[in-house]
């Protein structure tokens, strides 16, 4: 392992005065689940320099406003996961946070983080794609929003400047019917997804009026499912219809093939997750 700076950052303003002076490959340690396996196994370009910013307290506040929710990028999983309002509010996120590692994981690695991180299979990331996320991102020369479906260059890859910060996500604050959040892996804890799904929706007079369902691990970045989502809008939940469905996101689902999984698995398994989300809608129903 190779020698490397590491600055604890008191604040944002702090973060700030270091990045107007410069510094040297920059990487934010929140709750250091990825970057410090990374750094672990020499994964990093040296020369680098660690930002601990795991102690910015306001960046760990849950706030509910009335058309928003914002959550600070250093919540960790286990925090959302267990939050009554957001398990009402945002079932298929915190449904997500659940699955993420084990509980020691849990405890430490934080939303932003999993969000920074940018891997195809983060778990958190199909959620907030269904749910119309937004991420305050802000430097020294100031501040933007960005859809989170914007976020996301590729694997690894984001528009995020090297000393631009995730500050926060802001999630509208609509009420739904149904949320869910499932997945594929090699065993059902402690392991990366090879494929996700992620669903939110809502019915009026019995009818589905809007769902949003959106793809994890089968391609760069998440994929939303748009072609089936247009067909069951206006439809009930019959059991012709969740079929159909399925057969409709097999063939819209263009994934990968990696050392997790082949593509033809993906596309199949595309359809079974589906089918069982909106199996599960119809019996709460």
């Amino acid at each position: 392992m190779r020698r490397f700076s590491v600055i604890r950052i008191r604040s944002l303003e702090h973060l700030f005065d270091l990045a107007e002076k410069g510094m040297t490959n920059p990487y934010f340690l929140a709750g250091g689940t990825d970057l410090l396996i990374k750094i672990k196994d020499d994964l990093l370009i040296p020369p680098f320099t660690v930002l601990d910013i795991s102690g910015l307290q306001e960046l760990r506040s849950i706030h509910f406003e009335q058309d928003y929710v914002r959550i600070g990028s250093l919540v960790t999983h286990g925090e959302i996961e267990k939050h009554p309002e957001l398990r009402l509010l945002f079932p298929s996120l915190t449904d997500a946070c659940h699955g993420v590692g084990s509980p020691q994981i849990r405890n430490r690695a934080t939303i932003g983080g999993n969000i920074g991180n940018a891997s195809p299979a983060a778990d958190s990331i199909p959620p907030l794609y269904v749910y119309g996320a937004e991420l305050h991102l802000v430097n020294s020369k100031g501040e933007r929003w960005v859809k989170i479906e914007d976020f996301f260059t590729g694997p690894g890859k984001t528009i995020r400047n090297p000393v631009e910060i995730i500050k926060e996500i802001r999630i509208p604050a609509e009420k739904r019917d149904y949320g869910t959040y499932l997945r594929l892996g090699q065993r059902k804890a402690l392991a990366i997804s090879k494929i996700s799904l992620a669903l939110a929706g809502k019915k009026k007079n019995g009818s589905m009026e809007d769902v949003k369902i959106a793809l994890g691990a089968v391609g760069p970045t998440v994929i939303m499912a748009v072609e089936t989502s247009l067909y069951l809008r206006g439809k009930e939940l019959s059991s012709e219809v969740i079929k159909e469905a399925g057969n409709i996101i097999e063939k819209e689902a263009e994934p990968i093939t990696d050392l997790r999984s082949s593509k033809e698995y993906r596309k199949k398994m595309c359809s079974t997750l589906l089918v069982k989300a909106l199996t599960n809608w119809k019996q709460v129903a």
